[in-house]
């Protein structure tokens, strides 16, 4: 495990604010330079002009650039920059179905397991010392639920607000095929059909939390 010998440049991106103030405040009270960035675009501006030691994003970023797009560019324009993916997701696929790998210098930690054992100085220790990417997912239980690449991919679109019309003409699909795959979804998230809930807004915020892993 590394030895922080001395303070860090650490660029936090995330666009809800209350974490955003939390893991900030957090990494300052461990002697470290913390700036925070909502979106991507003001990242790579940050990133350019003060080149950070490290950078902690989320995958979920809103509308416009993911967390997964904001790795890639920096892998390949910064890659000695040390990066930590702090998510509610389970999987990258619930941000990107076509993600492959994430890159070497990468440490992936999902926030419902950060406690007392994996503490914020453990994770900065970490991602400036081993190389090699890793995960630390959050731990098995009865309650997770499992769902495919494809469900994954629907999730994503309806979390940003797509209709089902809009979604079937984004996926080169009929409007029958996209309500029948949103039927299946709701059967492997295990919601039932409610007059009491909109089952968009408890499938949102299902992909939202860390109960949901991909298959």
């Amino acid at each position: 495990m590394a030895v922080i010998e001395k303070s860090l440049d650490v660029l936090v991106v995330e666009d809800e604010t209350f974490t955003r103030n939390i893991v900030s405040e957090m990494i300052s009270k461990l002697g470290h330079n913390c700036n925070s960035v909502t979106n991507v675009n003001d990242a790579l501006i940050f990133i350019n002009k003060s080149k950070p030691n490290l950078v902690i994003t989320d995958l979920d970023l809103g509308e416009g650039p993911t967390g997964l797009d904001l790795i890639n560019k920096i892998h390949k324009v910064h890659p000695e920059i040390d990066i930590v993916v702090l998510t509610a997701h389970r999987s990258p696929l619930l941000i990107d179905a076509s993600f492959k790998q994430l890159p070497l210098n990468v440490k992936y930690v999902v926030k419902s397991e950060i406690d007392a054992t994996n503490t914020f100085e453990e994770i900065l220790r970490n991602a400036i010392g081993d190389k090699k990417s890793s995960m630390i997912r959050a731990s098995k239980n009865d309650s997770e639920i499992l769902i495919s690449k494809t469900q994954a991919e629907l999730l994503q679109l309806i979390a940003q607000g797509l209709s089902n019309q809009a979604i079937a003409e984004k996926r080169g699909t009929t409007l029958r095929a996209v309500e029948a795959l949103v039927n299946r979804t709701y059967e492997a998230l295990n919601l039932k059909v409610n007059d009491s809930r909109n089952l968009r807004v408890e499938a949102v915020k299902l992909w939202k939390s860390s109960k949901i892993n991909v298959k």
